[in-house]
């Protein structure tokens, strides 16, 4: 069942205590606009308000009552003042209006009512039938119309509504008789309905007002909006009529456009654009024939000595029978955005730093010369002592002699060949020009020649050699990939030949590259099978001659290539990915070892520096100790200077969150990299790990023994251990115990061991020093 709406007469009272008392400037435009409403009818309504007092006259002319001529020249005086200033005021435009205002023109409603009431008061009782019929009516009349021609006005509504009603009852009740009560009772339930008929319309109106002046301030922003849009952004739009002229020529569609207002007038649009295309014109001109709509059709114009570039959206425009009136779009300058995509492919396919082609550019000119069958060679040239450069030098000098290779790349090919920069001190040249091996080795000895000599850079001469690998192709169903690998292997054979040197590709090679291969696949397995194991070399406390720790060494038993050596299978676990799975097994397996087997016993862990890297590297080795219920005071990680010439203050954080967990961490080879005091001071290392190379020459070379007693003395000072590795002998020992070192390692000792075995060598061990013979 359908129900009518209620009529929110809170929400009424509300709005006209805020229009008639509100001091905003909503309030005041509102009592404004419902003002000039009233005044707009205020002659109308005035010369009805005359005629009818007229017909009063006429219907008590005979005789005229006492004092109706006094009423009817009262009344004539108020709509006389009314009329006067309506009259001046008539060309002033109301925008808004005072509460005062408001307020007078609710009591000038009371004051024409009130004279009105007169007339039923005074002569109704006493009037024939015939003049009471014409009072009641013209009353009821002038009830309804007027309180409804003041209903933009709510006061003076219902006062005007009120005072009619009042001197009808009033009349009536005065009246002898009962034939006038049903009169009464109609009066009083009919004058009601007036008013709130009243009310309800001034709310519509309210409503019509305020929704009139949201439009038009809409309309005002719409209007300024694409005024600045028009002046200032970078678009501008565009509408053609059914000729194909432009209808409005805007400041910034004239300057995209490059026409002025005589052009656009005497020709239609495409005609502009003919005349100034540079491409695209053809394009534009198909889609405006197709009527279509269409999005960022792009097309170029001449613009003094270069080009503009815009894009056309466009929407066909009809009337109501789907016939086209034209069409209307915008144009958007995007000669930016065309300069910045060209740069992103320039840049997508040249090396930022030397301006050569990069990557990408190679493999696609490798790839259309196989694909077209043409014989040529691949060569790879790598730097020799580039790295050096980099580490004593830093990386804007790097940068600087990379640019000079570059060039002096560039400056030894012949016409067709191609070099690029593939990353770090790696490059390449594609010669196509012949697939003999006597060209290519000429190419390749002409490169290594034009790098030998001296670069200057930051006022130093620098001499950096290069060694290259070279890859024949002869057009056969040869990959790309395999030209690549097969120049990379050569690379590697030039390098440890001896470097400054180039090299051919041949089969032997393959089998390095395959051997490689199957390490890298045999790796993704041996944690699976139990192919790997750790083995153990002890440390030994000079002093007590005491065994304190044991380092963990990963072993490889591969059951087709037999032992691998970890310094080869370690790299290739590093190049792939494969080193945290294999670093956290052995983690796993030394902390368990340790809190068993070898319980009372300090293990040593050798960490990776991708493992290092890891953000969840310190969980992995939360959990292992966990696991294992180890001490975390008993696990040594050690750690090589690598790690921290990389990313040094994301390795220090991770070695500080170690040391929160209570592990122990050293140093490792310590004296061949940097041996930087700056990382002994930031993070207190627990351990030094003097490196075999010095100890293999203390015997023979002075300076040798002043390096291991130096590290010796620097650890004391610091409060650090030091662990001499690759002690072989007893004179050895006798020297790195005179520095001050604190444990060896080493053959002298034992050499790493099974587990089984280093139990055995652990039960049997006797706490005497074997005899020293010292150096003097």
């Amino acid at each position: 069942m359908n129900t009518l709406p209620a009529l929110d007469l809170r929400g009424i009272r509300a709005g006209v205590s805020a229009m008639y008392d509100g001091a905003d400037r909503a309030s005041a435009q509102l009592r404004g606009a419902q003002l000039a409403t009233i005044l707009r009818l205020t002659p109308y309504a005035m010369l009805a308000n005359v005629g009818s007092a007229l017909a009063v006259l006429w219907a008590f002319r005979d005789p005229l009552p006492a004092g109706l001529l006094w009423w009817f020249a009262a009344l004539l005086a108020v709509a006389t003042v009314a009329t006067l200033n309506w009259w001046q005021h008539r060309r002033r435009r109301l925008e808004t209006a005072s509460p005062r205002a408001a307020h007078r023109a609710t009591r000038n409603a009371a004051l024409l009512a009130g004279v009105w009431a007169v007339v039923p008061l005074v002569w109704f009782p006493q009037a024939t039938a015939a003049q009471q019929i014409l009072v009641a009516t013209l009353f009821t009349g002038m009830l309804s119309a007027g309180t409804f021609m003041l209903a933009a006005l709510p006061h003076a509504a219902l006062a005007y509504a009120a005072v009619y009603t009042v001197a009808a009852l009033g009349a009536l009740l005065r009246t002898p008789g009962q034939d006038l009560i049903g009169v009464i009772g109609l009066i009083t339930l009919y004058s009601p309905m007036v008013m709130l008929g009243a009310l309800a319309g001034w709310r519509k109106s309210a409503a019509l007002i305020a929704s009139q002046k949201e439009a038009v301030r809409q309309e005002r922003m719409l209007s300024v909006l694409l005024q600045d849009f028009e002046q200032h952004a970078d678009e501008a739009l565009w509408e053609t009529g059914s000729g194909g002229h432009l209808q409005h020529l805007s400041p910034r569609l004239a300057e995209l456009l490059g026409v002025t207002e005589d052009d656009a007038r005497t020709l239609p649009l495409l005609a502009l654009l003919e005349r100034r295309a540079v491409e695209g014109f053809e394009v534009l001109q198909r889609a405006l024939d197709d009527g279509a709509p269409f999005r960022e059709l792009r097309l170029a114009v001449r613009r003094g000595d270069g080009a503009r570039h815009l894009a056309f959206n466009g929407k066909r425009l009809l009337d109501e029978r789907g016939r086209t009136l034209g069409w209307r779009g915008v144009i958007a300058d995007i000669t930016d955005k065309v300069a910045n995509e060209r740069q992103l492919r320039q840049l997508a396919h040249t090396d930022s730093l030397t301006g050569l082609a990069n990557r990408f550019m190679l493999r696609d000119a490798l790839s259309g010369a196989l694909r077209q069958g043409r014989p040529g060679a691949l060569l790879m040239v790598d730097l020799d002592h580039f790295k050096r450069v980099n580490d004593d030098l830093g990386h804007s000098a790097g940068d600087e002699l990379l640019k000079c290779i570059a060039q002096r790349l560039r400056d030894s090919l012949r016409t067709g060949d191609m070099v690029a920069r593939l990353g770090g001190d790696e490059f390449a040249v594609v010669m196509t020009h012949s697939g003999e091996a006597q060209e290519a080795a000429a190419l390749a000895d002409r490169l290594i020649d034009a790098l030998q000599w001296p670069v200057d850079v930051q006022g130093r001469h620098l001499r950096v050699g290069a060694s290259v690998g070279i890859a024949l192709f002869d057009g056969a169903e040869t990959g790309v990939d395999d030209v690549l690998v097969q120049a990379d292997t050569a690379l590697y054979a030039a390098k440890e030949d001896g470097r400054g040197r180039h090299a051919f590709y041949t089969p032997a090679m393959g089998e390095h590259s395959r051997r490689r291969v199957a390490v890298e696949e045999g790796l993704r397995h041996a944690l699976l099978h139990e192919q790997l194991s750790l083995h153990w070399q002890p440390k030994v406390d000079i002093q007590r001659w005491t065994i304190v720790g044991a380092e963990a060494l990963m072993r490889w038993d591969h059951p087709v290539l037999g032992r691998v050596n970890p310094a080869e299978f370690i790299p290739v676990a590093e190049q792939t990915g494969l080193i945290d799975d294999l670093g956290r097994w052995a983690l796993q397996e030394a902390c368990r070892t340790a809190a068993g087997p070898l319980a009372g016993v300090c293990i040593s862990v050798n960490l990776s520096p991708a493992q290092l890297r890891d953000a969840r590297f310190v969980n992995h080795v939360r959990d292992a100790l966990r696991e294992s219920g180890l001490n975390p005071a008993m696990l040594e990680l050690e750690i090589t200077e690598s790690v921290l010439m990389e990313d040094v203050q994301g390795a220090l954080d991770q070695l500080h969150a170690l040391r929160g967990l209570g592990v122990r961490v050293a140093l490792d080879d310590f004296g061949v990299g940097y041996s930087s005091l700056a990382y002994l001071r930031r993070f207190p290392f627990d351990t030094l790990k003097i490196d075999r190379a010095f100890v293999h020459e203390v015997l023979a070379r002075k300076d040798a023994r002043a390096i291991v007693q130096m590290i010796a003395q620097l650890a004391a000072t610091l409060g650090m251990r030091t662990v001499c590795e690759g002690v072989e002998t007893a004179q050895q020992l006798a020297v790195v115990a005179k520095a001050g070192c604190h444990e060896v390692q080493g053959y002298l000792v034992s050499p790493p061991k099974p587990l089984i075995e280093l139990q055995k060598f652990r039960a049997a061990w006797q706490p005497h020093a074997p005899e020293m013979n010292t150096l003097h």
